[in-house]
């Protein structure tokens, strides 16, 4: 007789896991035809010619098999010339390099290297969603600590230090933020670092935007890595999505000491084996030619963030908090008289914009949404305009 699924037991983690608010709204306006979503942070345009045809050339030529669990010794080497050329950050390609399935999966790989179950991850609200579903699938907790609005949602060390316990193991970084857009200082980065270094906890900075700073005279965001004492306890984890337009291919770093590497190896080993040689290829080809591209996709970030800001600039209903960097803007709905959740499905119900209500991000006081302005630019013109309105008809 078959066994049903349905009277089988699963597991409390499996059942526990938080799903993404994110994926909701994504879920919802698919539902809806002609949806103008502001929801995803994924850039319009996708891979340059010369990188897309890399990883076509190792398809037509048979690079299709496994590679080393590190990345080929070319990817980690371009990597590293690309971290010292434009970061400052340096690294050895052969033991402090390690090629990812994408940031999302390296989040993870790093929290099971450094996590046992007990243990606890400040994590700094608004956040990424995935954070706290990472900690908690390694039988840890997220201890939240909330980012401030009259701080321009910047970290900072007095409120991080009253979260942390003997139990602490790790402090969550991630600048230019998800969804706030903050790009917190070199010089608040420091007094962070320096309370990683009195508690012995580990930095995992989250750094997937460095290149989208909207200040003229920085041409990266500051890493916490940077810092003197914490190249031996931070590990960066970087992606080819955002600054490479190269989201499916699903490709990504991680920056650490020795030791970590070693052990996320040992990971990695058991849990995708190596990494997809045509992503790794194409990956290569964009790391040995950065500059251009990212110049170009920063400018184009910087005029689609202007498109956000002047459209809600006079709104009465409608503020935001502005963004230094990434592809979001906080918009405070609170004058709406609705909550965040009551506006993003309003909107979509009624004017098919997609929005992200804030409590995706953890605890926002039901005061912000999201808006993305990764996508194209007539979309979200567009989408803003219907959004202003939406808010004034209240």
């Amino acid at each position: 007789m078959a066994i049903q699924l349905a009277s089988m037991r699963l597991s409390r983690t499996a059942m526990m896991t938080p799903r993404s608010g994110i994926r909701n709204v994504f879920d919802e306006a698919g539902k809806i035809d002609g949806v103008i979503s502001l929801a995803i942070g994924e850039p319009s345009h996708t891979a340059a010619a010369g990188v897309a045809k890399a990883g076509e050339y190792a398809i037509e030529a048979g690079d299709t098999h496994y590679t080393d669990v590190l990345g080929s010794d070319e990817f980690r080497e371009r990597a590293a010339d690309y971290e010292r050329t434009a970061r400052d950050l340096v690294y050895d390609p052969e033991t402090e390099i390690c090629a990812v399935p994408g940031a999302t999966y390296g989040l993870f790989l790093s929290m099971r290297v450094l996590l046992d179950p007990g243990d606890e991850v400040i994590v700094c609200t608004p956040a990424f969603p995935a954070y706290d579903a990472q900690i908690l699938l390694c039988g840890a907790t997220p201890v939240h600590v909330q980012l401030k609005p009259e701080h321009q949602m910047h970290y900072a060390a007095e409120d991080i230090q009253e979260a942390i316990t003997p139990r602490t193991r790790a402090i969550i970084l991630n600048s230019p933020g998800n969804p706030s857009g903050a790009v917190t200082s070199y010089e608040e980065l420091g007094e962070v670092a320096q309370l990683c270094i009195e508690n012995n906890l580990w930095a995992v900075s989250d750094e997937v935007y460095h290149p989208f700073v909207y200040e003229e005279s920085m041409r990266s965001a500051p890493s916490i890595a940077s810092v003197p004492g914490m190249h031996d306890r931070t590990v960066v984890v970087e992606s080819m999505s955002k600054s490479f337009g190269m989201t499916g291919w699903r490709i990504g770093y991680l920056l650490a000491p020795e030791d970590f590497i070693e052990r996320a190896s040992e990971i990695a080993e058991s849990l995708h084996s190596s990494v997809n040689t045509p992503a790794l290829r194409a990956a290569t080809q964009a790391l040995s030619h950065p500059h251009q591209d990212i110049v170009s996709r920063r400018a184009d970030a910087m005029t689609k963030r202007a498109l956000v800001l002047e459209g809600l600039k006079d709104s009465s209903k409608l503020s935001t908090v502005k963004p230094e960097g990434a592809l979001y803007v906080l918009v405070d709905v609170s004058a709406t008289g609705l909550s965040d959740e009551e506006f993003s499905e309003g909107l979509l119900r009624e004017t098919h914009v997609a929005v992200v209500p804030g409590a995706a991000f953890g605890d926002m006081t039901g005061r912000f949404v999201r808006v993305s302005y990764a996508g194209e630019g007539e979309e979200i013109e567009e989408g803003i305009r219907r959004m202003k309105s939406f808010a004034q008809s209240l």
